[in-house]
């Protein structure tokens, strides 16, 4: 049977246009990846893919949060490890100016060194992340000690929570750890400093078990913050993990294979040429032919 050409041209016309609406959804998938976009392309898989990403997200932001506390609590770590060595020294000076046959003069120098020392321990117990102090309980927008010791934090702690329920805490009471005027490794240390400018041997000599009892206070608080810090590090991991094998199933649930749509996108542009100039020919023919 004859084919018209009224038949052939809309038979062109609707192959061009199959192939070219073919076309654009290939190089849509291209540019994002993906070959499930919207809900009529495969429902089942699309509902699927949107409950992993509602996941993803959830694992990312806490990714992100962990990665934050992890910085956090290595920088309240590094001011524990500082302090650590600065008691070490005063340990030493401390047992240098109680030995008896040191003089009036290097008592004085040794004082003058414990001063700085007491300097550092209040710097390194000032310290911050991200504009918040560290050892200041609650109070993390302001300094929680002055120049002289003296504590102006609280007792309270932070802590975050994450997707999975774990809570990791994030400052800590500097009080409880330092001491202030008054008490613990800052009263130690400024007592330290006066018996050594005074030439007050048994006073320098009384500082010494003192000394020992804030080291051992220190270890204990780097203990405590070791555990955060092991939370921390391990949510971190865990988070990369899930993240990584999320991402894989989604995109096996949505993803495009690369390679063969870009083959897919080459056959039909060749299709669409040919087509194309087919299409020009038809173009030439008399109207009279077309409408016979």
């Amino acid at each position: 049977m004859a084919v018209s050409d009224l038949s052939l041209f809309n038979s062109m016309a609707y192959s061009l246009d199959n192939t070219t609406s073919n076309l654009q959804q290939i190089e849509q998938q291209l540019a994002t990846g993906k070959q499930v976009l919207q809900p009529s392309d495969n429902p089942t898989e699309y509902a699927a893919s949107q409950v992993l990403g509602a996941q993803q997200s959830a694992v990312s932001n806490d990714l992100v949060l962990a990665q934050q506390v992890q910085a956090q609590l290595n920088t309240a770590d590094g001011a524990l490890s500082n302090v650590g060595n600065a008691i070490d020294s005063a340990i030493s000076i401390a047992t240098e100016g109680a030995t008896a046959t040191t003089g009036a003069s290097s008592m004085a120098t040794l004082g003058a060194q414990v001063q700085s020392i007491l300097q550092q321990v209040i710097g390194q117990a000032n310290s911050q992340y991200g504009g918040s102090y560290l050892f200041a309980g609650n109070q993390v927008q302001a300094s929680p000690y002055d120049s002289t010791g003296n504590y102006g934090g609280d007792s309270g702690t932070n802590s975050v929570t994450f997707s999975n329920g774990n809570q990791v805490q994030t400052n800590f009471n500097g009080q409880a750890i330092f001491g202030d005027t008054g008490s613990g490794l800052i009263a130690t240390l400024t007592s330290l400093a006066s018996a050594l400018n005074g030439g007050n041997q048994s006073a320098v000599a009384a500082a010494l078990p003192q000394l020992q009892t804030a080291l051992t206070n220190l270890a204990s608080a780097r203990g405590n913050l070791g555990v955060n810090l092991q939370t921390a590090n391990n949510l971190v991991t865990d988070a990369t993990n899930q993240s990584t094998t999320l991402q894989t199933q989604i995109s096996n649930l949505v993803g495009v294979n690369i390679a063969q749509a870009a083959a897919n996108e080459q056959e039909l542009l060749l299709q669409q040429q040919a087509l194309t100039s087919f299409s020009s020919s038809l173009s030439k023919i008399p109207l009279v032919n077309i409408l016979a």
